[in-house]
């Protein structure tokens, strides 16, 4: 008895590297998947006329930024920045394709 947990299966570094590999896989399919997804939103954002909704949508999609940090850095109230995200979101021309989702 050495102390030590036992039992399952030996890992060995060669699994490890094939999941890893499997996984990188993965996530590249999904960012090239998603590049043209994120074109069609930088587009519609930049259709939008008023350029406080169109940055808090930009931060809060595209740069993954959550709505009370944003107000944080922009000197707003959570209140207002949530109100501008929301009039954003009515303003912004949605393409058909996505209208279901």
């Amino acid at each position: 008895m050495t102390g030590q947990p036992g039992g399952g299966k030996r890992r060995e570094l060669a699994d490890d590297l094939i999941q890893r590999e499997e996984i990188e896989a993965r996530i590249n399919k999904l960012i090239k998947k998603s590049r043209p997804i994120k074109v069609e939103i930088t587009d519609c954002l930049d259709e939008l006329t008023n350029s406080l909704e169109a940055s808090i949508l930009e931060q809060y999609f595209i740069e993954d930024i959550q709505l009370d940090t944003i107000a944080l850095q922009m000197s707003y109230s959570f209140r207002q920045v949530k109100r501008l995200y929301g009039d954003g979101v009515k303003h912004a021309k949605i393409p058909k394709n996505y209208d279901t989702l």
